[in-house]
């Protein structure tokens, strides 16, 4: 029986994410996405997205991998050009499942400075709890994540209603035993809570 229910973030909750074209524009490359830069700033990226290395040990990474130089800036890079905005349809489902009296959690892979801008534009407020990857020092789709929400929560994988964007994430989160669903948009999602009698 599903008693609380997670969601990611980016591409699910929120819209407008990604940073990579116009911050690798930016920075004078010609990638528009960060998965067409070497492969040690990949991983450095998601090192960081841990919690294992700051924001200014990456962009040293990636002067060294790349060749480039980043200009002196103020603040953080990763969250210059970071302006997500809440897709309504779903938020509306959350809150239909809060009033239905199912915990509704945050699942997510994110960064300090995303995790604050979150924070600053009251995105996270709908949730009862975040389970954000760089304070949990693990991230989706590995399933020390999954477990250490599970610890958390104290509850059985059969008891969780997981759903994310990314087709990896979702089938980690079936291996660890959770009821996991891949987003595709609100309509789809409303239909798939119906059909497990999560919301009639």
């Amino acid at each position: 029986m599903i008693k609380v229910c997670m969601f990611d973030m980016g591409g699910v909750l929120v819209r407008n994410f990604l940073v990579a074209p116009k911050l690798l524009a930016f920075l004078g490359r010609s990638e528009t996405s960060f998965s067409e830069l070497p492969d040690s700033f990949r991983q450095a990226l998601r090192a960081h997205s841990k919690g294992e290395i700051e924001e200014l040990e990456l962009w040293d990474i990636y002067e060294k991998t790349t060749g480039s130089c980043v200009l002196k800036h103020e603040g953080s890079l990763l969250g210059k050009f970071f302006e997500p905005t809440v897709d309504i349809p779903t938020q509306d489902i959350l809150c239909e499942l809060k009033q239905k009296g199912y915990r509704v959690i945050c699942g997510t892979n994110v960064n300090d400075s995303h995790y604050t801008i979150h924070h600053q534009l009251h995105q996270y407020d709908i949730f009862d709890h975040v389970y954000a990857s760089h304070l949990l020092h693990s991230a989706k789709p590995e399933g020390a994540f999954f477990q250490s929400i599970l610890e958390s929560e104290q509850l059985e994988p059969d008891q969780l209603f997981f759903t994310d964007d990314m087709p990896a994430n979702i089938e980690s989160a079936r291996t660890q035993g959770l009821e996991a669903y891949l987003y595709t948009d609100a309509i789809a999602l409303q239909a798939q809570l119906e059909k497990l009698k999560i919301l009639r």
